[in-house]
């Protein structure tokens, strides 16, 4: 009997003043849909690459150069080519290492009469569905990725250049040059990813020298375009490893940095970034995609 008295009076009050009754439910709507969208917005932020089964121990190795005096010139999120089978070789610390090279101008892919721009081409090697949670639609992404001029393609892009054929074992033509064979087909990674590669070639299509060369890519300190991403043991603290990182860089780059007095160790560095941290943490000199900001989810 009280709530139905309540309910009479309230509407009653909405009858004898209509506008003001307008005003504040209008108000409210507003707010509680601003409310929703902001949770909305703020939980998509957060919840960056943590789809990944071992986000918690993936680390991206991103490399910071000094001046003599110790100021820091450049921090990039990637490193040079030959690190990475380095690393695997001296830490056996290191589960799993896998790189990536994204390309950042538009590649040239064509198959039959289709002829696209892409923007979204990586060159990714055999360990990526090792550390990265990969689905697979078609094929063996292991396999794929290992054998040169092989190509994988996003589930999206399949039906870009197939349609409703078979995808598996054409050959699409890339940067006007070279063909590759479809491979396999997986489902794109999701919105809340920091990488998006919606065509992955082998990475051991790179040894070709026409493409970039084997002895490029264990000797060209200088091409710092490489992402690397690495798998850590359960229960592993980060700081052990970062703390074996400048013995590492000393005994393999003393002939790319000669000045005197200096250890190459002092002038560049290796260091770990959490997968996690990535989108909104991370604003360093080249990123493989915008990233988000941290501070603005504060605010918000």
């Amino acid at each position: 009997a009280m709530i139905r008295t309540f309910i009479k009076i309230a509407f009653r009050n909405l009858g004898k003043h209509p506008f003001i009754a307008f005003i504040n439910l209008f108000g409210l709507t507003v707010g509680l849909t601003c409310c929703l969208l902001i949770t909305i917005y703020i939980v998509n932020e957060l919840s960056y690459d943590k789809y990944h089964s071992k986000a918690d121990r993936i680390y991206r190795i991103t490399r910071e150069f000094r001046t003599p005096d110790g100021n820091v010139a450049l921090h990039l999120g990637t490193i040079s080519p030959p690190f990475a089978p380095l690393l695997r070789n001296d830490f056996p610390q290191i589960e799993k290492l896998t790189r990536l090279l994204p390309l950042d101008n538009p590649v040239v892919m064509r198959y039959g009469e289709k002829m696209f721009a892409e923007t979204e081409v990586y060159f990714a090697d055999e360990f990526v569905p090792e550390v990265f949670d990969l689905q697979m639609i078609k094929g063996d992404a292991k396999q794929a990725l290992s054998n040169p001029f092989h190509i994988m393609l996003s589930e999206a892009m399949a039906e870009k250049y197939f349609g409703n054929e078979d995808p598996m074992n054409k050959e699409i033509r890339f940067d006007n040059q070279q063909n590759a064979k479809v491979a396999g087909v997986y489902k794109a990674f999701p919105a809340n990813s920091h990488i998006h590669p919606s065509i992955m070639i082998s990475f051991n299509t790179l040894k070709d020298s026409a493409i970039y060369g084997e002895e490029n890519l264990r000797t060209n300190w200088g091409n710092n375009s490489f992402l690397n991403y690495i798998l850590l043991p359960q229960n592993f603290k980060p700081e052990q490893l970062l703390k074996l990182f400048p013995a590492f860089v000393d005994k393999y780059m003393s002939r790319e940095y000669t000045m005197r007095g200096f250890k190459p160790s002092q002038l560049t560095s290796l260091h770990l970034q959490k997968l996690t941290d990535i989108h909104l943490r991370s604003h360093l000199d080249y990123e493989a995609e915008e990233n988000g900001d941290i501070n603005r989810v504060y605010i918000f």
